[in-house]
């Protein structure tokens, strides 16, 4: 997982905030639990969300070539080549938004454990909160609860949960389940969330 701050955050946060917020009368979607903007970010929220989704793109190819150690086109090629290709045969490789929404949670909203299917990896991004954002990431091992050996990899009840200010971008692979605990503050809490794939060039 990889957790960086916006380097430009104090420039586009108000402004998306502001945006989110102004379409939540009409243009979102409510699913009891969370609101949820409806359509492609990049195409109604304007220039600063196009800037943060190059931003959170970025971020994610570097975060794929800091594990692998190698550059994004290579690893890929590597999982993908076909019998015959040789290892000249790397084609340009970029992350790339499958898909992007804000979400806005009201006190007392959470929403339960999930993973984004046909995702290579998944992108929070907070944009305005009264506090700190909390997040809970789990243990994708199913059945580690039957045996302990005495070592924790996440943490009680197999859940690592982090807390993130405004500004901050957590990004991580799509099949990880993950969850927003209740939250509690009376202002509202504003999040951007991507599903980002592999572009083939």
């Amino acid at each position: 997982m990889a957790r960086t701050p916006c380097p430009f955050a104090g420039e586009v946060n108000d402004v998306l905030a502001g945006r989110v917020t102004a379409v939540a009368g009409g243009g979102v979607k409510d699913f009891g639990y969370k609101q949820e903007t409806a359509g492609e970010l990049t195409a109604w929220a304007g220039p600063d969300a196009i800037r943060l989704s190059r931003w959170v793109c970025n971020v994610a190819g570097a975060f794929v070539e800091s594990l692998t150690g190698a550059p994004l086109a290579e690893t890929l090629s590597r999982s993908q080549r076909r019998e015959g290709e040789r290892a000249g045969d790397v084609r340009t490789v970029s992350v790339g938004v499958t898909r992007s929404w804000a979400s806005l949670y009201q006190a007392g909203d959470r929403h339960e454990p999930h993973f984004h299917p046909n995702t290579a990896l998944s992108a929070v991004y907070y944009v305005a909160a009264p506090g700190l954002c909390e997040i809970d990431l789990l243990d994708p091992r199913p059945a580690v609860d039957y045996y302990d050996p005495g070592i924790t990899l996440a943490g009680e009840s197999h859940r690592v949960r982090l807390a993130c200010p405004p500004g901050e971008l957590l990004v991580f692979p799509g099949w990880l389940k993950h969850a927003v605990p209740p939250f509690q503050d009376e202002g509202p809490r504003i999040s951007i969330a991507w599903n980002l794939n592999y572009s083939l060039g």
